[in-house]
């Protein structure tokens, strides 16, 4: 279980079209197993399934009953966990997803290794 999910916030629904220029930013890995490529965008695997077979089986597989986090850290907001719901979000046309929001204080909480 990722830290994140075991932190307490409030869940707040949040527009969409907050969180769309995400998806045109290579977030992911197209294929397995090869690291963090970082070389395709949610929105390629959207427009083209076929583009990432792996992500595109991710997508489907995704559970929207989990919110979003997000981190606020020195004034900006960080996804910390949740882009494949914000890309199913997307092709299902919701208008608002639900998000956590937390402070920079929890990054030791958090913090892997």
């Amino acid at each position: 279980m990722r830290k994140v999910w075991a932190l307490e916030a409030e869940i707040l629904h949040i527009p969409h079209a907050e969180f769309a220029y995400l998806l045109e930013l290579p977030l992911w890995s197209s294929v397995p197993n090869q690291g963090l490529l970082f070389d395709i965008c949610p929105i390629e695997v959207i427009r083209n399934p076929d583009a990432s077979i792996y992500q595109t089986q991710r997508l489907h597989q995704v559970d929207l009953i989990y919110p979003i986090d997000i981190l606020r850290f020195q004034g900006r907001p960080w996804v910390l966990d949740g882009v494949h719901r914000i890309a199913k979000h997307f092709i299902l046309n919701s208008f608002t997803l639900p998000a956590r929001f937390h402070d920079e204080k929890i990054i030791p909480a958090i913090s892997v290794g």
